[in-house]
């Protein structure tokens, strides 16, 4: 799955905003607490909702980043069978700054066309967040 964003905030600001969970948190729509469990591994805390019904989980993720190359890869597993990765290519164009996203999805069950509606959802208005984000 690729999604593409266009942000009028610089590279290095959205950036920070994909590798420090704690900014993170403040921006996505259903991540409600990120706790650190290790150098680059943290657990995720997640609330959606299925109709009216609140469904919360937690899952493990790894962050992976180069910030000279302003990429960022973040791997989960969700439920300890589905695999997700993440990754976030930062560049300027014309004044703003692209994401270019590849999500990649595993798992046991068919659920690509529900992931792919529910990260297209969460991740646009991830990026809006961030960038109305007054500076």
């Amino acid at each position: 799955m690729e999604l593409t964003f266009k942000l009028n905030k610089t590279a290095d600001f959205v950036f920070d905003y994909l590798t420090d969970m704690q900014k993170f948190v403040l921006v996505h729509p259903v991540i409600y607490q990120i706790d650190h469990t290790g150098s680059n591994a943290y657990l995720v805390h997640e609330k959606l909702k299925f109709g009216f019904i609140p469904f919360s989980f937690t899952y493990p993720i790894t962050v992976k980043k180069n910030i000279i190359d302003k990429i960022v890869i973040i791997r989960a597993t969700v439920f300890g069978l589905t695999k997700i990765e993440m990754k976030f290519e930062l560049s300027l164009e014309n004044g703003f700054t692209v994401v270019k996203e590849s999500i990649q999805f595993k798992s046991p069950f068919p659920i690509k066309s529900v992931m792919r509606s529910i990260f297209n959802t969460q991740h646009k208005q991830l990026f809006k967040n961030i960038d109305t984000i007054s500076i």
